[in-house]
């Protein structure tokens, strides 16, 4: 007869339970931290992708689609990390190294979670360059 994993975890001391809980979280972490694509992300999460398309409310072949994407909407990647109890958080870095958060690509009700330092631009920075475009002049009226 074989053994069920989880009664030979149970079976095991309390110590030696809470010190493979650790290993196991660390792992995660570490495997979360070299992850380059949804697919590694949810892997390490531990989720198949039945389990990511049913809280996101699509078919398994979806989220496969998904996941051998190159390009995607902010939406739906943050659709995808929050299916795997992760978020996402965007931000412009510099050549100087100056770091800016996008807050604008928070849904409304993440707005009002924004601290007040979310933008770390130092006070000597120079202003925003204007994004007009130089046009032609307008034709004149006869």
């Amino acid at each position: 007869m074989s053994a069920d994993l989880n009664d030979l975890l149970n079976d095991l001391p309390p110590a030696r339970q809470a010190k493979i809980a650790a290993l196991a979280e660390q792992k995660i972490q570490e495997t979360i931290a070299h992850a380059t694509t949804l697919s590694d992300f949810r892997k390490a999460m531990g989720k198949t992708q039945a389990e990511v398309a049913r809280e996101l409310g699509i078919n398994q072949n979806a989220v496969s689609q998904l996941e051998q994407r190159s390009d995607t909407y902010v939406s739906t990647l943050r659709r995808f990390l929050k299916s795997l109890d992760l978020s996402l958080e965007l931000s412009v870095v510099g050549k100087n190294g100056v770091r800016i958060d996008l807050p604008h690509f928070l849904r409304r009700d993440e707005v009002a979670e924004i601290p007040e330092n979310a933008v770390d631009i130092p006070t000597d920075a120079p202003a925003p360059a204007s994004n007009k475009r130089p046009g032609k002049p307008a034709p004149a009226r006869k």
